[in-house]
């Protein structure tokens, strides 16, 4: 083989090598892979705002937005609720007033009656606005004709105000209970609320391995690549030549002494200087290659399983 084919046949052994083991790489490899992203933070907002409406105005006037309000001269409370969604979105609402008549036994509020106050719904793009009435009076008027119709005079009431929002981002409620508390004052709770929600979606992405290359590209080039080069290692390989040796049969008779060459070309060497034939025979089943210059010969033993 010449000198430039057995650089080609080592060349396309270790690339075939290589490459067989990226691709061995890239089988084990997952070609994609997947990761939640967020495409949207979704902003929902409910705002109540109000004032109240008085008996007696000599000090607030007769209307004034506090935070409590006298029970005993508050006959009314003006509300204006407001919604909105970020990013916009088209939805419907409900928005109800309701009041829920009772009477205590022991810690605990049996109800009897419950009656809607206002009842608002429709369609919006985004936000909404809504306004309404809460009448005391009135209320308390009702209050004292079912305690007298059944003949309950310790009958109590509780007013709440329930908002209810539903778009294809997402459903929001908001309660907001009106609360009369022991010290004489009226007053709304849970009048803001913020819900905020994130919206993801899944995204696959190409996986890469050695040198930036996609997995799924890898999984192509690297065996297609190991068997070119498997081919061409195969194209440029050859077996190793036998050793080829012109000799003639024969047996070495007369020798004193024996020379031990280590390799054919120096017993050729000794050949060509003697001017004598090689000679080929066998001790022991070990081939030898001799030749005879006198009473001396110099040897060549070939290896067991040699060329």
């Amino acid at each position: 083989m010449k000198r430039i084919d057995k650089r080609v046949f080592y060349l396309s052994v270790g690339a075939f090598i290589v490459l067989t083991m990226l691709s061995t790489i890239a089988y084990l490899a997952e070609p994609t892979y997947k990761r939640s992203e967020v495409t949207a933070v979704v902003v929902q907002k409910g705002t109540l705002f109000h004032k109240g409406h008085f008996l007696n105005s000599t000090i607030f006037g007769e209307e004034a937005a506090l935070s409590h309000y006298p029970t005993k001269i508050t006959d009314a409370i003006f509300g204006h609720y407001s919604y909105s969604i970020t990013p916009p979105s088209n939805g419907s609402y409900t928005l109800i007033g309701e009041a829920g008549y009772y009477v205590s036994a022991g810690k605990e509020k049996v109800y009897l009656v419950n009656q809607t106050i206002f009842n608002y719904s429709g369609n919006f793009e985004g936000s909404f606005d809504r306004q309404f009435t809460i009448n005391f009076t009135k209320i308390q008027q009702e209050n004292n004709r079912l305690g007298e119709g059944l003949k309950l005079p310790r009958m109590s009431y509780d007013i709440k105000i329930i908002a209810k929002v539903s778009t294809p981002r997402g459903e929001f409620s908001q309660v907001m209970p009106v609360v009369e508390g022991v010290s004489g004052l009226t007053s709304i709770e849970n009048t803001e609320v913020v819900k905020r929600e994130t919206e993801t979606n899944e995204v696959t992405f190409d996986n890469f391995i050695i040198g930036g290359l996609k997995v799924s590209t890898a999984r192509v080039i690297f065996p297609l690549g190991a068997f070119v080069f498997g081919l061409l290692a195969f194209a440029t390989w050859e077996p190793k030549r036998k050793l080829k040796i012109s000799s003639i049969e024969g047996i070495p008779s007369g020798i004193k002494s024996r020379v031990i060459l280590k390799d054919i070309k120096s017993l050729k060497k000794v050949s060509s200087i003697v001017g004598s034939p090689i000679i080929h025979y066998s001790i022991d089943g070990t081939e030898i290659y001799g030749v005879i210059d006198g009473a001396v010969i110099y040897e060549f033993w070939k290896p067991a399983g040699g060329s």
